[in-house]
């Protein structure tokens, strides 16, 4: 009855926390659909595994009971004397080996909850919130190669005219996003390497707040009939340039990619920031004048900083597009959802763990306090004569409670030891800490004890509570 009653029960939650975590990774405008109905191999498996552990659970201590002899049993759980250590070795091992799993889920949740964490709250060195990305595409428009890089100018002119635009720019590349990334090779102060390239309008650095440290960013006369000038990043400096003054330095880079082969001035340095993930460091980067991009074609990405609400600049962007051309098709994104959306994987693993965790917790918390309850049932014989003999209520909670510090201790200890072992492969998986974190192990640990001491306190408070006359006459 009471697994049929549980299975029952179980199959509603699975249900619900099924749709909670689909809602959960749905986020932006792109909803997750996945089937998650009832599935019959599904319910076939965790029946037959639901079955199995019931019938172990019920055959280990109905075997037992079955071969108990007589004798044995009328000396060490008869009435007057006290309940035998071996009668609860059994309930002992599952509780210290369900504290040891639990302590291994609560490890890995806040390896991951804290890897996560990590990650959403690393300063990539430009702004994330206030950002909308357009990307246009003018290939309906027609227009002939050399009218791309003025219509883009104009139509970056126009949205700049809107009153919920504080600063706008364009940019052959977008922080964080793999697909528009741009590696070239260079050749620095007799040096050879490579060098991630973006082509930026000359408000760029204002748009993502990308300090310049040192020299001076682009403006209306970097043209494609200008000199041509670059902006590096701290990483390049220290991998071509270190101790230079890298002003007036020139960058060639190598005819590749259907590139020309182009020299470019360094006229500026700018502070570091992510290129195409969180997790990898910053790359050396250029960064060059829009109107001298090489490659020009019918698209072009806006970068716009605005001060309303995303819903509100999303469709006053939408109508002033619409209003330079119908014929643009542009596609608008939030820039901080869009980097939320790279780490999914991230927040499923934090999610999942974080759920497992906790439900481990409390799964120990009720088992622990089952066992230690009905150890205190079966010892409440003992426990009247202690009191009749002069024991406090101090002493019996100390008893009880001593137990579960055993029983604590073992489990715990075993946890750490597995955890230890487990959490290695999950390396790879975590940023900003690794995975025998002595915080991590120690705040688990701890969480765990105190939710134990918790789960055995109301056993030994009862059991402080007993009156010794009805204990002497129990059984």
């Amino acid at each position: 009855m009471l697994a049929a009653s549980g299975a029952v029960f179980g199959i509603v939650l699975a249900e619900i926390f099924s749709r909670s975590l689909v809602h959960f990774l749905s986020l932006g405008s792109n909803p997750i659909e996945l089937g998650i109905g009832l599935e019959w191999r599904v319910l076939v498996f965790t029946g037959a595994l639901t079955i199995s552990t019931c019938i172990f659970v019920t055959l280990v201590p109905a075997f037992r009971s079955s071969r108990a002899e007589l004798g044995v049993v009328l000396k060490t759980g008869s009435r007057g004397t006290t309940a035998g250590r071996e009668r609860f070795s059994f309930q002992r091992v599952l509780v210290a080996s369900q504290i040891a799993v639990s302590v291994v889920l609560l490890v890995g949740a806040l390896l991951f909850a804290r890897s996560f964490w990590n990650l959403i709250t690393l300063d990539p060195g430009f702004r994330e919130r206030g950002i909308l990305v357009a990307y246009v595409d003018l290939k309906r428009l027609a227009l002939p190669p050399e009218r791309y890089v003025p219509f883009v100018r104009d139509l970056l002119t126009a949205v700049k005219t809107l009153p919920q635009v504080e600063s706008s720019a364009t940019s052959t590349h977008v922080p964080l996003n793999s697909l528009s990334s741009w590696n070239l090779g260079v050749r620095v102060n007799g040096a050879e390497g490579g060098s991630k390239f973006a082509w930026v309008s000359p408000e760029y650095f204002e748009t993502l707040q990308i300090p310049l440290l040192i020299g001076r960013g682009f403006n209306e006369r970097d043209t494609q009939t200008s000199p041509h000038v670059a902006v590096v990043n701290e990483a390049f400096m220290r991998k071509y340039l270190p101790g230079m003054n890298v002003i007036g330095k020139t960058v060639r880079t190598n005819a590749e990619n259907g590139f020309p082969e182009t020299e470019y001035e360094i006229v500026g340095i700018v502070k570091d920031t992510k290129y195409t993930d969180l997790r990898e460091p910053t790359p050396p980067m250029v960064f060059a004048p829009a109107d001298q991009f090489p490659d020009v074609g019918p698209w072009a990405v806006l970068l716009i900083r605005f001060s309303s609400p995303p819903s509100v600049v999303i469709a006053a962007v939408r109508d002033k597009i619409s209003q330079v051309n119908p014929a643009i098709k542009a596609e608008l994104h939030v820039f901080q959802t869009d980097i939320e959306n790279t780490l999914g994987r991230e927040r499923l693993m934090a999610l999942l763990s974080g759920f497992f965790g906790v439900l481990a917790s409390l799964l120990a918390m009720v088992g622990l306090y089952g066992v230690m309850s009905y150890i205190v049932a079966m010892r409440k014989n003992e426990i009247g004569i202690r009191m009749a003999l002069g024991a406090s209520r101090g002493n019996v909670i100390g008893i009880v409670v001593g137990q579960t510090l055993r029983l604590l201790a073992v489990g715990v200890g075993a946890g750490l030891v597995l955890s230890l072992a487990a959490a290695k492969g999950a390396n790879s998986l975590l940023y900003g800490l690794t995975a025998n974190d002595p915080l991590t192990l120690f705040s688990a640990a701890g969480f765990l004890a105190v939710v134990a001491l918790a789960a055995s306190y109301i056993p030994a408070y009862r059991a402080s509570r007993v009156d010794p006359m009805n204990a002497l006459r129990y059984e």
